[in-house]
């Protein structure tokens, strides 16, 4: 499934995020909370291109990247990515098919060259929803983009376990 949907501004950066370990102002044993000033001040000093991962349960991730320039062509096999937009504007190549990609790490591939894409412009407060298995590319043409990805078993992980 793919979608785009603007939620206005991105309440879920200040709100609970995940089950797991504690990190910000409030927590139990049952879910993370993390400000969004607390979010945002870890990517903020960066250089170019930083992930901060949220503290979290087994077989998710939630990564708040800062990227100020175009990231590689990637696919992960496992994992469907949920893309929301905190600040910024870049488009996002999703779909198709990858060449010339190479293995970075247990089902994740990064770069080559992609063909026969969907392109979408997002800004802050759009939300965009990536299947595990299919391609996509940030697009950064300048500024700043700050964004959420959380990280969920894709229908593949889902059917195997």
């Amino acid at each position: 499934m793919r979608a785009v949907y603007k939620i206005g501004s991105v309440a879920i950066l200040g709100g609970v995020l995940v089950a797991g370990s504690s990190m910000g102002a409030t927590a139990s044993h049952e879910e993370t909370f993390v400000s969004a000033g607390e979010l945002v001040s870890k990517v903020q000093s960066a250089s170019h291109q930083v992930a901060y991962e949220i503290p979290g349960v087994a077989g998710r991730q939630v990564l708040m990247i800062r990227r100020d320039e175009t990231g590689d062509a990637e696919v992960h096999t496992e994992l469907d990515d949920t893309i929301i937009v905190e600040r910024g504007t870049a488009r996002f190549r999703v779909g198709g098919t990858i060449t010339g990609n190479h293995q970075t790490g247990p089902s994740e591939w990064r770069g080559g060259t992609m063909t026969g894409w969907r392109e979408y412009t997002l800004s802050a407060g759009d939300l965009l929803l990536i299947p595990a298995g299919v391609p996509h590319q940030a697009i950064v043409t300048s500024g700043t983009f700050l964004y959420l990805t959380i990280k969920t078993p894709g229908k593949a992980a889902r059917v195997a376990s």
